[in-house]
């Protein structure tokens, strides 16, 4: 992928966000090393890989909660997955005054997908696919990976083969590297 665009003020507060998250110990409370869990119950790699899956529900009600709480502190209205959105989190500016309150803005549209696919070279774009028809100014997927390879040329390839995708839209990939208990973050503008 070509050299990326510098994050953003938005963007850089999701990514600093989003590694704060990881020094929350409930996170990692049903979640041991992939290392001591094969030492300590003798089993073969791929059963000892299926128990060190993260707590998916865990991690994606605290980082909906966080990031919810992000863009009301931005002076934001965040919508969440409580009210059944498409998206995880939603963050729009509205217009509040009168009979009716209307959407001047949507600065972000989130999509939290801690899915791993069993098979290698195949990935779940379901979530990119929402954020593709999104009309926002940031759209921002938080996934993991697992896979060899660069995630992050797999997304930017997806997208610019898109028919949708319309120049300047904005994305932030944040991808939890299981191994290193750490986000890597791209920014991809199309």
């Amino acid at each position: 992928m070509k050299s990326q665009p510098e994050p953003d003020k938005i963007e850089q507060k999701i990514i600093d966000r989003a590694s704060s998250i990881l020094q929350e110990e409930a996170l990692w409370a049903d979640n041991r090393s992939y290392f001591t869990r094969i030492i300590g119950r003798r089993k073969s790699g791929s059963d000892a890989s299926s128990e060190n899956a993260i707590n998916e529900n865990l991690w994606t009600q605290t980082f909906v909660a966080r990031f919810s709480g992000l863009g009301t502190s931005l002076r934001f209205h965040a919508d969440n997955r409580q009210r059944e959105w498409m998206y995880d989190v939603v963050w729009r500016d509205l217009n509040t005054s009168g009979d009716w309150w209307t959407t001047i803005s949507v600065p972000l549209v989130l999509c939290c997908d801690w899915y791993r696919s069993r098979y290698p070279g195949h990935t779940s774009f379901v979530s990119l696919d929402k954020l593709l028809v999104a009309r926002a100014e940031h759209r921002v997927l938080i996934c993991q990976n697992t896979l060899p390879g660069n995630a992050f040329d797999n997304f930017a390839s997806y997208i610019r083969h898109c028919n949708i995708t319309k120049k300047r839209d904005r994305y932030l990939f944040l991808c939890y590297v299981p191994e290193e208990k750490k986000f890597k973050s791209c920014v991809f503008v199309a």
